[in-house]
């Protein structure tokens, strides 16, 4: 793509920004159906009245539909899209972060949404989105796949579109944690089982049980039976967890918390709070210790926007291998920086 539009940029420079507005406003319309055209340029950060006269011009073309609902994408609209969201991404840069990040934390595919989910909740639906997508060219029939828990992966099953149905069997990667239902393993797990059409498999434990109250717990057949599904995971899917924000989600004491402090935790996932090195410094008791972490048949994929979560992205990245990362660009630009300041040169 990046040759195409150095083509485009020769032959025709001035067609470039008409271009590219229009592949951004067909992509952005696409996201946030039916929509506005203010609330589209918000979140855009482009002015109303370039939104305004590519709509236009989108509609004489028969590729989107105005009414009171707002801007919608026409089935025409759907037969270029995936040529229209390349081309905007592109010139967004985000395919250049894609292959900066995947270079500099050696996970082999990432995308990257635009927008940064600290500042706009959009952000965080495009991301959920595009995980989902993912998910689904990794599946394959037969597949079993353990799915954590939080608001992230909330937003991954709600991106999810129901198609034909598979083979597959969705666990959860952890037992419940907190008190909100929809951000619960289960409740996510059991949401993604029912858009792919599969089987979903439930857990009812807390997540932080012991080593012998998990002994004794597997001595129930449904447990056992979960556990079993969960160590022969083909697929694990989560989200990546700022320490000290987990470390008041799982209700850690000052004594746990002061240690985290002192060896420098940045980042929480499974249970395990890593450094900046992705280096253990801490272990909580957790059902998740049993999954499957780095095996050949199964693979990785981790799950996180805004800013806020580049030092615990990095972390997670280097504690575990990754096949794919889904971020945003908020995210993705402050990892680049972190990594420039860590090592200068690179």
């Amino acid at each position: 793509m990046q040759d195409e539009l150095k083509v485009i940029s020769i032959i025709a420079p001035d067609l470039m920004a008409d271009i590219g507005r229009r592949a951004q406003v067909l992509s952005g319309i696409e996201s946030m159906q039916p929509v506005g055209r203010r609330a589209l340029a918000a979140r855009l950060n482009l002015p109303e009245r370039e939104v305004r006269a590519a709509a236009a011009m989108l509609k004489d073309q028969g590729l989107i539909t105005m009414d009171a609902a707002g801007m919608q994408l026409t089935e025409r609209a759907m037969e270029v899209l995936p040529g229209a969201r390349e081309l905007s991404r592109a010139m967004a840069g985000l395919s250049i972060l894609e292959q900066s990040l995947s270079r500099l934390l050696n996970v082999p595919h990432v995308v990257v949404v635009s927008g940064n989910a600290d500042q706009d909740a959009q952000a965080l639906r495009d991301v959920g989105r595009a995980a989902a997508q993912r998910i689904h060219k990794l599946l394959q029939n037969g597949a079993t796949m353990a799915v954590a828990g939080g608001s992230t992966m909330r937003e991954v099953a709600r991106g999810m579109q129901s198609a034909a149905p598979m083979n597959v069997t969705v666990i959860p990667a952890r037992g419940g944690m907190g008190s909100g239902v929809e951000t619960q393993a289960n409740t996510i797990a059991a949401e993604m089982a029912g858009k792919l059409g599969g089987r979903h498999q439930s857990l009812h434990l807390p997540d932080n049980l012991d080593a012998a109250a998990l002994q004794e717990m597997m001595k129930v057949q449904e447990v056992a039976e979960a556990f079993s599904l969960l160590q022969n995971s083909a697929l694990v899917v989560h989200g990546v967890g700022r320490a000290d924000i987990m470390a008041q989600q799982r209700r850690l004491s000052p004594d746990v918390v002061e240690i985290l402090r002192r060896k420098k935790a940045v980042g929480e996932a499974f249970g395990d709070f890593f450094d900046f090195n992705g280096q253990t410094v801490w272990q909580a008791a957790t059902l998740s210790a049993v999954i499957p972490h780095q095996t050949p048949t199964s693979k990785m994929v981790a799950v996180a926007a805004g800013e806020r979560k580049a030092e615990a992205i990095i972390a997670s990245t280097r504690h575990d291998a990754h096949d794919t990362l889904i971020t945003d660009e908020g995210a993705a630009r402050r990892i680049i920086a972190l990594l420039e300041e860590a090592n200068p040169g690179t």
